[in-house]
């Protein structure tokens, strides 16, 4: 019986299962028999190359202003896009990030068990010291008080360093070695601004030996003093003789 000889070519990528391959090999082989046909099966293996090349990981350098909440989108953390499926894989950490005290701080991105280090600059907030109005205490000073040359002491509002250096201080009125009631300016923002300064005396202790007359009548009455070096409140008692 005559027998058909036929070539037959197979490609077969090397990622393909090994089973799956036997399998159909061996169903070829069954209809080869059943036709009665010599066919000769050449098997080409043609590899894919696969890329073993790292993704380019490449983490910001970024600025943010202090107590802004960092961000838990790796993506925002990227200079260079990355597919899908890296994305998934990377891990963020900012655990030394203190966003509320200004600084350079490092921040990783981890993928495949190796980091990629990135800096996060922390800055002082921007004043909004063009709109920004002050409020200038009232102070009481003991006589012989040295007067301090701190802004945020004749200031209300709290200061940021970039403010206090946009205003300008004068208290060359204001003499602590004579009791009396002064004037204090602070220059800010087109604005003068005047505050008081009021230097006391201390007070004089009465003699308790004074002899006093039959009709001589004594009129105690409390008062508060505020002792103005420590800001304590202090109860004395003062005697007024009529």
């Amino acid at each position: 019986m005559y027998m058909e000889k036929k070539v037959r070519i197979i490609t077969v990528s090397t990622l393909a299962a090994l089973g799956i391959f036997c399998i159909s090999s061996g169903i070829m082989y069954s209809s080869l028999l059943n036709n009665n046909t010599e066919e000769t099966v050449l098997v080409v293996v043609q590899q894919r190359q696969i890329s073993n090349d790292e993704p380019d990981i490449e983490p910001k350098n970024l600025e943010i202003e202090a107590n802004t909440p960092l961000s838990i989108k790796i993506i925002d953390y990227l200079n260079v896009a990355v597919s899908d499926e890296v994305l998934a894989n990377l891990t963020l950490d900012t655990s030394n990030v203190n966003v509320t005290v200004p600084g350079t701080y490092q921040y990783t991105i981890t993928y495949n068990n190796k980091s990629y280090a990135g800096t996060i600059v922390v800055k002082e907030p921007t004043p909004t010291a063009i709109t920004q109005t002050i409020t200038l205490k009232s102070l009481n000073i003991k006589i012989g008080t040295t007067l301090s040359n701190d802004i945020s002491a004749y200031v209300t509002e709290s200061l940021t360093d970039d403010i206090k250096a946009q205003m300008r201080l004068d208290i060359s009125k204001v003499n602590p070695l004579i009791a009396g009631n002064y004037q204090y300016t602070i220059t800010y923002n087109n604005s003068i601004y005047t505050g008081t300064i009021t230097v006391t005396e201390d007070q004089p202790t009465l003699d308790n030996n004074t002899n006093n007359s039959d009709n001589t009548t004594t009129d105690t009455t409390t008062t508060n003093q505020t002792d103005t070096t420590t800001g304590d409140n202090t109860q004395e008692s003062v005697t007024t003789i009529e």
